[in-house]
This record gives C-alpha cells, sequence and structure tokens, in this order.
C-alpha cells in the first residue's frame, strides 16, 4: 500500500462522523431510563454499524498515513493496540445492542425495514447478561475514545508531532500547526 501524509476526505469524515455518533448515542443510551429515547437509540446504533463498516471497507481498500517517524516504539504499538481496540468496539457494540433487541423477541423497525420476531425471546436472566456486556462496552469505547482524544491532542500540542493535524479538515489543521 503507498504511505500518504494526510487521510482522505472520506476517511476523515467517516472519523468525525462516527466519532459524533459515538458520543452522543453514549449519552443518549445513559440517559434512556429517564428520556425513554430506546427508539432513537437503536436507530442511532444501527447507523453506527454501517458507517463503521464503510470505514473498515475503506480503510482496508484506500491508502492511509504512516505513522510519525518520531514515535517511540511503545506510543506506536499503544496507537495500534488503541486503533484495533476501537474498530474492535465500534464493531461489537452495535452488534450486541442489535443481539439485545432481537432476544426480545418483538418486531422492529431499524432504518426504515421492518422486522418480525426473529426468535422466541431470551430469559430475563439472559438478556440482562447481554445488556451489562454492551453497557461495559459502551463505557470502554467511551473512556478509549477519550483517551484517544488527549493522545492527539497531547501529541499536536505537547510533543509538536502533527497527528491531529491529518485528521482534522485541511482548513482547520492549518490554525494547529
Amino acid at each position: 500500500m503507498e504511505i500518504q501524509q494526510g487521510y482522505s476526505r472520506v476517511a476523515k469524515s467517516l472519523h468525525w462522523l462516527i466519532a459524533l455518533l459515538i458520543f452522543s448515542e453514549y449519552f443518549i443510551g445513559i440517559t434512556l431510563s429517564t428520556t425513554g429515547w430506546k427508539w432513537l437509540h437503536f436507530q442511532v446504533g444501527s447507523v453506527i454499524l454501517v458507517l463503521v463498516l464503510c470505514r473498515i471497507i475503506w480503510r482496508i481498500t484506500h491508502t492511509y498515513p504512516a505513522m510519525d517517524a518520531s514515535l517511540s516504539h511503545i506510543n506506536k504499538l499503544m496507537a495500534h493496540a488503541g486503533h484495533h481496540s476501537l474498530y474492535l468496539l465500534m464493531f461489537l457494540l452495535p452488534i450486541s445492542g442489535l443481539t439485545l433487541v432481537f432476544t426480545k423477541g418483538v418486531p422492529l423497525d431499524l432504518l426504515g425495514i421492518h422486522f418480525e420476531p426473529l426468535m422466541e425471546p431470551l430469559s430475563y436472566h439472559k438478556r440482562h447478561t447481554i445488556k451489562e456486556v454492551h453497557e461495559y462496552m459502551a463505557n470502554g469505547i467511551f473512556y478509549l475514545a477519550l483517551l484517544h482524544a488527549l493522545a492527539a491532542i497531547g501529541h499536536q500540542f505537547i510533543h509538536k508531532t502533527p497527528i491531529l493535524s491529518r485528521m482534522l479538515p485541511k482548513s482547520w489543521s492549518k490554525f494547529i500547526e
């Protein structure tokens, strides 16, 4: 694969759109008991899954920038581990949410597609376990994404490594370099 200096517009757009949706979805999720926005939570989670699949396909089929040569070996390892963990959670979290919904055994409308119950309802205990796993993953992706953002900001402003500016639109990156 050919190495480039910055990310493509599509990669940047997917990155920021998914990030915005993940943080929005997290706050929708933690307020479900008071807002009752389950329908919105299902829809946003489904959109995230579709966008993540697009992002994975884009990542596999397109070039991307090499890591900055000034990063230490441990920083490169941590970046790889963090990115792989984020991708894994971005995929598994919506899947666990869909599993939770489908195991309820009720009809569902997702992104305008109607689904009849796909199975008999699971017991409360089994569904509760799935819900707990979903919530742990949601907390995990929230804090991992915050750590990811703080690392990019730290590299950009403390270590003067242009990590963040490579993922920002060109019109914004000129203000932080």
